[in-house]
């Protein structure tokens, strides 16, 4: 399918991503396989613009969460999971993101992947909310203007909360970065930023057609 979105990785979850895929190449039975490929599900869907097909959710705050008003999550399955009634659970694992303006006008706009977790204890949200440097309770005056999706599960859920984040300004430290892509190979882009990630073969496209990536 067409991409309509540019991905970029939180550096962090860059190098947890890497050495997921060393070790599932290590192991080809080991659970790293499963984590991986559920990883390029999202990794794609979210690419894509499908994050509906994936269960996806607007993310918010309350006094007992952090303040994620600007991020998303989809629902990826990798292992099953069992309640005490040793019914099926849902998808395990979740992928958090934000979304922003292209870099340019003419390019498209840009997802940034922030956490891949399984989502026992709200571990995703614990996860993003550290690498973003957000603490739990406390409001962020710069996300005011945004609506919010209060944190809840089961019957309290929002049935019809919205299902992608608010577009943001793209924010100057990951444009720098992605400037600083322009022109580089990908080896010394990844040393040169480690900010940005693109699965093989992705294309960069903007409002004008594809081009192939340096």
């Amino acid at each position: 399918m067409i991409a309509t979105f540019e991905l970029v990785v939180h550096p962090e979850l860059r190098d947890q991503l890497r050495e997921l895929r060393v070790r599932s190449q290590a192991d080809p039975t080991g659970p790293e396989v499963q984590q991986f490929e559920a990883v390029r599900a999202g990794w794609s869907a979210l690419r894509e613009g499908r994050e509906a097909d994936f269960n996806g959710e607007r993310l918010g705050f309350s006094d007992r969460h952090p303040d994620l008003r600007d991020c998303a999550e989809i629902k990826l399955p990798v292992v099953q999971e069992f309640n005490r009634r040793r019914r099926p659970m849902g998808p395990s694992h979740r992928l958090t993101y934000r979304e922003f303006d292209g870099l340019t006008s003419v390019d498209l706009p840009v997802r940034q992947i922030i956490a891949f977790e399984p989502r026992k204890n709200g571990r995703p949200f614990e996860v993003t909310a550290r690498r973003l440097g957000r603490t739990k309770g406390v409001v962020l005056s710069e996300l005011d203007n945004l609506p919010n999706a209060r944190p809840a599960v089961g019957p309290n859920k929002d049935a019809f909360r919205p299902v992608s984040p608010v577009r943001m300004p793209l924010p100057p430290d990951i444009a720098q970065a992605m400037r600083a892509l322009n022109g580089l190979s990908p080896a010394s882009a990844v040393a040169t930023t480690q900010v940005r990630e693109q699965t093989p073969s992705v294309q960069r496209r903007t409002h004008h057609g594809p081009t192939r990536s340096r």
